[in-house]
């Protein structure tokens, strides 16, 4: 497998579906966050499916949360639709304040604990 292989356009990843572990929707990737000074993607933001949508409001979720899946073709993660619900979420104006510290926010929210 070429190192080409393992890349992906940023084109052919925003409006991409992410899924959880048995394959359901859990919404659509609308954007990505980098790190500014090592280019490593941080964040996904998230819109939710549904009738109802979610009144605006995007779910930052955590890079490290998404796996790829050669078979599916596409993002996956162990994240239950119940979590990505009640996870922060933020409209455009949040997202573009720098100090509105979504991202710290965020992080505290899907942290993992040490056992």
């Amino acid at each position: 497998m070429s190192p080409d292989s393992l890349m992906i356009r940023s084109a052919n990843l925003l409006g991409t579906t992410l899924k959880d572990g048995a394959g359901r929707k859990l919404g659509t990737i609308r954007e990505v966050f980098f790190e500014r000074d090592t280019g490593q993607a941080r964040f996904v933001i998230l819109e939710l499916g549904g009738l109802l949508g979610t009144g605006g409001k995007f779910h930052p979720i955590p890079w490290r949360e998404l796996r790829f899946d050669e078979k599916a073709d596409g993002y996956l993660t162990d994240l239950t639709k119940d979590k990505v619900k009640s996870s922060p979420a933020y409209d455009r104006d949040q997202l573009n304040d720098t100090a509105y510290a979504w991202s710290e926010q965020t992080e505290r929210y899907f942290r993992v604990d040490p056992i």
